[in-house]
């Protein structure tokens, strides 16, 4: 470890940096996996970012404007574009005075919170997959975010967004819960899914029985294998038609399952394995239901595909965006 990062004070402005950076939301590959591997350095730098992290959250519903802090010394990069530099106005460790009156970005980007929530998220139009701490699996869809939680008295999970699908490991005293829009998937044993699309969850069970419960809407429902419910925010958990081990977490399989959605829907669900953004101007009243079998790392084929079948074209714009129009 070099000798700037082992100065106590000089971690806390390192993680003080990233929370910054991550609570922007304009945070880049590149310098998500620099802070990966910071993170990974030592447990002293995910003790601190922990730290720094959880003072954060506990500003967030103060209104203020959020302002990205410059890095610190050590993280600036040698090659600067003519013209540029980075301003220090004031030292990082007065940046709580910053990052309490940054807020308000938060409303140009609703899932900045996301990056500093979770403890794991998964790259858009790929799968990810975590070893949790009691040798259970989580398999992340594309874009999902989770944040992990365990303790002596539960094991929880919180999807935070996207579809998560849980292998969990038996033997252990302690319930394993998945959290979700104010509602929770329990495992009796097995293997299921739990996905968060806008106000509502889905989940599936691939194997064995779960409990899933929705405390707002004051209801409870076993769900057996191959069993599908769903709830919204405050709602109560509503019965749907059994799947199958081919439809449900068909994604973990790299397909895309559409059974006779409404010609949005099946747009938006395609859209979130494209890496750039899916822009639909086109008037679909009118349009009937439409089915296919896609593949998660073909999205713009299925684009094209679900276009065609509805006479729409598609226009491709610098940056991935692409535009639905008649």
């Amino acid at each position: 470890m070099n000798k700037k990062s082992s100065d106590p004070s000089s971690l806390v402005n390192q993680a003080e940096y990233w929370v910054v950076r991550l609570a922007s939301g304009a945070i880049t590959p590149n310098e998500m996996a620099t802070f990966e591997a910071w993170l990974s350095t030592s447990p002293d730098h995910r003790a601190a970012f922990d730290r720094e992290r959880s003072l954060w959250q506990s500003l967030e519903d103060q209104e203020a404007a959020f302002a990205s802090a410059p890095p610190p010394q050590h993280l600036r990069s040698p090659r600067r574009s003519a013209g540029r530099s980075w301003v220090r106005r004031h030292p990082v460790r007065t940046a709580l005075g910053t990052i309490a009156a940054s807020l308000a970005l938060l409303l140009a980007a609703p899932d900045a919170t996301i990056h500093l929530r979770a403890d794991a998220i998964a790259d858009v139009g790929k799968t990810r997959t975590l070893a949790l701490p009691d040798g259970s699996t989580a398999m992340l869809d594309s874009g999902a975010a989770v944040a992990v939680n365990f303790d002596k008295g539960e094991r929880r999970i919180e999807l935070l967004r996207g579809g998560a699908w849980f292998d969990v490991k038996h033997g252990d005293a302690r319930p394993f819960r998945v959290a979700a829009l104010g509602g929770v998937t329990e495992d009796i044993g097995t293997a299921f899914e739990v996905s968060r699309r806008d106000d509502m969850v889905h989940v599936g069970v691939t194997a064995g029985v779960v409990r899933v419960s929705s405390p707002g809407g004051g209801s409870e429902k076993i769900v057996r294998q191959l069993g599908r419910v769903r709830y919204a925010r405050g709602g109560p958990v509503e019965g749907m038609e059994p799947g199958t081990t081919t439809e449900i977490a068909a994604w973990r399989r790299g397909l895309i399952i559409i059974q006779n959605q409404p010609l949005g829907d099946a747009i938006a669900e395609v859209a979130r394995y494209r890496p750039g953004m899916t822009i639909n101007v086109a008037d679909m009243s009118g349009t009937a239901p439409v089915s296919g079998v896609f593949r998660t790392d073909a999205p713009d084929e299925a684009l094209q595909t679900l276009a065609s079948m509805a006479g729409l074209r598609v226009a491709t714009l610098p940056a991935g965006i692409a535009v639905l129009r008649r």
